[in-house]
């Protein structure tokens, strides 16, 4: 090996672009570089002892910090949301560099020293927001964050922020969220949150607006992870720690953890089986994420199609209440159950109960926020 010999083609006098044009067509058969890949190119500096100078390999930095967060699962996040988030940091460390935005032409304009200078708090910061998902929210994988921009916001309050208020940053996350407008889903909705997570770090006067959601919009969220607040509501369930109902007081997302695809492997409540056989909802109900939980894989195989009059049976002690209300479900279901019998629109009846629940959990995690509920299903407001 040490005699083996490799080809290659010096170009000079030309720009970076047209060296990527090239290195696409010989290198990787016409697939495109994407701008991570231009960045790293870009920002590289060979090491040069003579003078001192260190070397400079991003994709390098990059690898070894997701090895420092490896227990977690949001070591998986993809270099193109990193970078952004690192270029959100050098916009608020150097505003006249020129990264104005997290679009790949403002992504392109990053520099090596700049990067070199925010390094190491940029670690801090995103380590903290990693560990704020991760340990205070309970949110156990990044596809459920419903928002990606709150990578980037967060990160931005965590930068260089000695005394965080977690119960500001616990707000911040749950109106959002939840907000029945899509309040971030823009590059201009990105640095207005960035502008106002940050008058919190400073302490300057900052204050939520009203609240407002749609029961109805909740009434439909479905058994798909896509929507944000289809992820808000599985988010609020993880946060709630929802133990397993066959094994109490062992919390579900600490010992399973849910890979989400377009249908992620989690429990109906009211099976769905259950549900054509008897007739008792329609399939927008039985879809309803009011209808699911989290579930260990073997309880859930357990439980399969069953009456949920039958199968709660299975598990009835004195520590299943408990266990449901840890997964925000109405304790109705323990009560038909026990007088073996179910209303004739029982899953609205649950869904319902369900909604106001959740509701009421939201209330709690936005106290002294003004709170409005309204309810599109029936144009009554509440």
């Amino acid at each position: 090996m040490a005699s083996y010999k490799i080809s290659f083609i010096e170009l000079r006098g030309i720009e970076v672009a047209e060296v990527c044009q090239i290195f696409e067509r010989i290198n990787q058969a016409g697939k495109p570089l994407d701008i991570f890949d231009i960045v790293v190119a870009k920002t590289f500096r060979s090491e040069n002892k003579t003078n001192n100078i260190s070397g400079f390999y991003l994709r390098e930095l990059f690898d070894k910090f997701k090895k420092t967060i490896s227990s977690s699962q949001y070591a998986n996040i993809d270099n193109w949301t990193l970078l952004q988030m690192l270029a959100v940091v050098v916009k608020l460390e150097f505003p006249e560099a020129g990264i104005q935005n997290i679009t790949d032409m403002y992504l392109n304009k990053l520099k090596t020293e700049h990067i070199e200078a925010v390094w190491s708090n940029f670690k801090i910061a995103v380590a903290k927001t990693f560990d704020f998902f991760d340990n205070i929210l309970h949110i156990k994988g990044g596809r459920l964050i419903p928002y990606r921009y709150l990578y980037l916001t967060i990160t931005a309050y965590f930068y260089r922020n000695d005394k965080p208020d977690y119960s500001f940053l616990n707000k911040y996350f749950w109106y959002y969220s939840f907000h029945n407008a899509d309040l971030l889903t823009n590059t201009t909705h990105l640095w207005e949150h960035i502008y106002f997570v940050n008058q919190q770090k400073a302490n300057t006067t900052y204050s939520f607006n009203k609240f407002d959601i749609d029961k109805n919009l909740i009434r439909k969220s479905f058994y798909s992870y896509r929507g944000r607040l289809s992820r808000a509501i599985l988010s609020l369930y993880a946060n709630h720690r929802p133990q397993d109902w066959a094994k109490p007081h062992r919390d579900i997302l600490s010992d399973v953890y849910y890979l989400l695809t377009d249908k992620p492997n989690l429990h109906h409540i009211f099976p769905v089986n259950f549900i054509k056989q008897s007739g008792i909802a329609s399939q927008i109900e039985c879809d309803s994420l009011m209808n699911i939980a989290y579930l260990s894989q073997i309880t859930n195989l357990q439980i399969s199609d069953k009456n949920p009059l039958d199968y709660l049976k299975e598990y009835d002690d004195p520590t299943l209440e408990a266990v449901l209300r840890s997964h925000l479900i109405p304790t109705t279901i323990l009560e038909w159950s026990k007088a073996d019998a179910l209303p004739e629109n029982a899953l609205s009846i649950f869904i319902e109960e369900r909604i106001n629940l959740l509701l009421e959990a939201l209330s709690l995690k936005l106290e002294g926020i003004e709170f409005n509920v309204f309810d599109m299903g029936n144009r009554t407001n509440t």
